[in-house]
């Protein structure tokens, strides 16, 4: 037996995913204490808002698909289950928790966290997505690990 699942229900998680790690971004910008800082945050939140465009573009374009019901089971159970963790928190708290950073480092750890997060959660993303919109959604996960290791080579020369 298979389910129907509403495309703009699990891209607008997407959505949101993307929306609070811009605010975040922005809000360390802010903080940052050196302008090489500042272009490093700057440029992760740019790349956050860019995804956003892309996944608006998907969910405006793909109608709702079927998935066999075990496997969105399994899926929705982990979607819900990441989206309720502290990295899925929308904007206004996403700021909070970056005005939190005691200094850089932690705030360079909290995005580690957060994008790490968002990768899982995009490669369940990936699992649902149509054939036709895989490759696309593919290259958000490649700029998730990308990310992933830029803030980790960001926090090695901090310390």
């Amino acid at each position: 037996m298979s389910v129907v699942l509403s495309a703009r229900e699990i891209f607008s998680m997407a959505l949101e995913v993307e929306k609070s790690g811009r605010a975040y971004y922005q809000t360390v910008v802010n903080q940052a204490p050196s302008q090489d800082l500042k272009e490093f945050f700057t440029y992760l939140a740019d790349q956050e808002q860019v995804h956003y465009g892309f996944f608006k573009s998907l969910n405006d374009e793909i109608e709702d698909f079927s998935i066999d019901q075990e496997d969105w089971e399994q899926i929705s159970e982990y979607i819900r289950a990441s989206t309720e963790t502290r990295f899925f928190i929308g904007e206004e708290k996403a700021i909070s928790f970056a005005r939190q950073a005691k200094d850089m480092i932690q705030a360079i750890d909290f995005a580690l966290g957060f994008e790490k997060d968002t990768l899982l959660f995009f490669y369940e993303l990936l699992n649902v997505t149509p054939p036709r919109s895989k490759t696309a959604v593919q290259k958000i996960v490649d700029e998730e690990k990308r990310h992933i290791k830029l803030l980790a080579e960001k926090r090695k020369t901090l310390q």
